[in-house]
């Protein structure tokens, strides 16, 4: 049998098609796409859409996000904008577009740029930092319908994410712009002919979104009121990694004076009844007991306390601590019951170490509202560790301030009367309270202070006040936090900023600690009236730290009201609160039939009031076409049909001009008529064209007598 040498050719599998006689195969699924149609493509109204949503999203977070970043990402939308106009202004060529590989490139130097900014990656705030230029990049590809949807999905997350950095008012108010845009966006892609375009158009488009916005306002209130809400919430905020500003665990010279510089608020409190005297608002902080000379810092053998005995006498209020990413809460001295967060409404999160300092088990990443109750005592029992942990001093530091210790114990056997000849050196001798206390000695700032300078903040002096004690043989140690506080007319609160901080003492006497505060020996009014009034008129504080008054002062004052009332009647309703609301409306918590019929009663009320006006509205709609279409039958049998080209005006005008006795009927119908169906009309103005179209139609005879009359 004889082998050919040539192989017939091969049948094509399913499947697959032969390019040509003997050619290769090729895969169906690898033919190459067919052309996308002019119709998938985004419009040049479809791009200035997306642009302006996503600014308007982009730009809430000017204040969150580092200055390159914020710059960067809108600078994409501002580059992919101008190319749409270009190509708009060029309909002939090729349309301009960046490579897909470049940006790639974008994508991962943004990401690269981003962790060396922020020093990590996972997080809020680096997330929202990347979400914000990925934006950008995705809009400066995007070309199709599709991309554009995408686009849109990526501006309302990044719509939502400025509420995890806060949820003010003023939050809400910046975010309005986005949301009326993104109305204006959906319509835009929604828009496939040119009727649909012009509801696009950028007044109609805010104006049906701003409707739309104020038709669902009464329905969310009644979902925030009447909806039950959980005992805790399903989800919390992220944490954010960065360092803020407020007290640390550790406490240098110069710390202190340098948090002065920050008016930016640390808490709030509101008081059951009146709040106690200035001199007596000492808001306890972190407790440092260990000394190296120079710094101090926190106990590292700090366990769980017990709670002063209450005694009926104790100073009920609320607390709003803005977040500061540290794990301790603020009290007034001295807590007499652990917090009850609002948003919990338990105290399972708080610890009350031995020195009396409130912990939470998780640092405070977000704005917390809980509710406290303090002792206004300057004095609680001691632990039995607690007098060999605060005696200890560094060997071969400061020695002039121990030489001192020394010569004073020797003058005053009692403890209290040497803490007293300690308050009357700094109340007598020449000391300064100042923000400026100059270089003092790096390795021994105490005595530096005390014997070279002698001018110094409340740091230099509470720290210089334990080194003698301790140097005299009385256990002492730091404490810091706040003290005093700005009340608020305009809301009835106390506000409490950076430039409040403070430290002061506490010295073992008798098996107690008692409080001491050497500044208030220095300066009085630091203690008695803040921090302002104490300080000379040279050394300026910022701006709102200071409490004389003045039109921005009062401005602050009032929108630091507003923010407050939002949080406590918005934020924080929780629901207890909405319990208490439900039963002043005669509903009861237990009975959910009751609250769930009440809101669906007020809901359907009020999609009943929203749908009866748009139906009246179509009404008057409906009667201006009929009446239009009578008038266009009645002249079309009188031997004057419409062309499909004419609008109203130009139809009444030749209808004018062929029965100049009824000229000033057909101008009102054609006014009239053209202003109903175009114009943007007020609801009384719209029933009084609809009034003037029906009396010039009536006016007009009936066809025969038209034709009669036209010959």
């Amino acid at each position: 049998m004889k082998h050919s040498s040539t192989l017939a050719p091969l049948a094509a599998p399913s499947g697959v098609e032969p390019v040509g006689r003997g050619g290769p195969f090729r895969l169906a699924w690898l033919r190459p796409r067919p052309r996308r149609r002019d119709a998938d493509l985004l419009s040049p109204l479809q791009i200035r859409w997306l642009g302006i949503l996503l600014v308007c999203a982009q730009l809430p977070h000017a204040l969150n996000i580092p200055a390159w970043i914020a710059l960067f990402g809108v600078a994409l939308v501002v580059v992919r904008m101008r190319l749409g106009a270009r190509d708009a202004a060029r309909p002939g060529a090729a349309p301009a577009r960046i490579p897909s590989w470049a940006l790639v490139v974008f994508a991962v130097i943004t990401a690269l740029l981003v962790r060396a900014s922020y020093g990590y990656l996972v997080g809020r705030d680096p997330s929202v930092a990347f979400l914000f230029v990925l934006a950008g990049i995705k809009f400066l590809e995007a070309r199709t319908l599709r991309d554009g949807t995408l686009v849109l999905c990526l501006a309302a997350f990044l719509m939502v994410t400025p509420f995890l950095f806060g949820q003010s008012p003023f939050a809400l108010a910046a975010t309005l712009p986005a949301v009326l845009a993104f109305g204006g966006a959906l319509a835009a892609l929604a828009a496939r002919s040119p009727a649909s375009a012009l509801a696009a158009a950028p007044r109609r488009a805010l104006v049906t979104a701003g409707k739309l916005v104020v038709q669902g306002l009464p329905l969310a209130a009644l979902l925030f009121v009447l909806f039950p809400r959980l005992a805790a919430p399903l989800w919390g905020l992220p944490q954010a990694s960065r360092a803020t500003t407020g007290l640390s665990d550790t406490m240098s010279p110069g710390m202190i004076a340098e948090l002065t510089q920050e008016d930016t608020v640390a808490l709030r409190a509101d008081f059951d009844g009146p709040p106690p005297p200035a001199a007596l608002r000492y808001w306890r902080g972190p407790v440092l007991s260990r000394f190296d000379g120079r710094s101090w810092s926190a106990s590292l053998a700090r366990g769980e306390g017990t709670l002063v005995p209450y005694e009926g006498k104790g100073v009920a209020y609320t607390v709003t601590l803005e977040a500061n990413e540290r794990p301790w809460l603020f009290a007034l001295e001295l807590p007499a019951a652990l917090p009850r967060f609002a948003d919990t409404g338990t105290v399972d999160d708080v610890v009350l170490t031995t020195d009396q300092q409130l912990v939470a088990r998780r640092p405070v990443g977000q704005a917390r509202r809980y509710s406290q109750l303090s002792l206004l005592a300057d004095r609680h029992p001691a632990g039995p560790l607690a007098a060999a942990e605060n005696l200890r001093l560094p060997p071969r530091t400061n020695p002039r301030t121990l030489e001192l210790a020394q010569a004073l114990r020797e003058r005053h056997a009692d403890d209290r009367e040497l803490i007293a000849a300690v308050l009357a050196m700094f109340r007598d001798e020449d000391f300064t309270y100042t923000l400026a206390p100059g270089v003092v000695h790096p390795r021994d700032p105490v005595d530096g202070f005390l014997f070279d300078s002698r001018r110094g903040f409340c740091e230099h002096y509470a720290s210089a006040f334990a080194v003698l004690l301790r140097g005299a043989g009385i256990p002492a140690r730091i404490v810091t936090g706040y003290q005093g506080g700005e009340f608020n007319p305009r809301g009835n609160y106390l506000i409490v900023r950076q430039s409040d901080a403070h430290a002061w003492a506490e010295a073992l006497i008798d098996g107690a600690w008692q409080r001491f505060d050497p500044t208030g020996a220095v300066s009085p009014l630091r203690i008695e009236s803040g921090i302002s009034r104490a300080l000379p008129n040279a050394e300026q504080l910022p701006l709102f730290a200071r409490l004389d008054s003045g039109l921005l002062k009062n401005a602050e004052l009032m929108l630091d009201a507003l923010n407050h009332a939002w949080r406590r009647n918005v934020v924080g309703f929780d629901r207890v609160r909405q319990h208490e609301l439900w039963r002043s409306l005669n509903l009861e918590p237990d009975a959910p039939w009751q609250v769930m019929g009440a809101l669906a009663l007020a809901a359907a009320a009020w999609m009943g009031a929203v749908l009866a006006g748009l139906a009246l509205s179509r009404r008057r709609g409906e009667r201006a076409a009929l009446l239009w279409a009578e008038v266009c039958a009645t002249l079309a049998r009188a031997g004057l049909p419409r062309e499909p080209h004419e609008g109203p005006l130009a139809f009444t005008r030749r209808a004018a001009q062929r029965w100049p006795e009824f000229a000033i009927a057909f101008h009102a119908i054609g006014e009239s008529y053209a202003m109903l169906r175009y114009g943007r009309t007020a609801p009384r103005q719209r029933d009084a064209l609809v009034a003037t179209l029906a009396r010039a139609v009536e006016v007009l005879p009936a066809p025969a007598a038209l034709r009669s009359g036209g010959r």
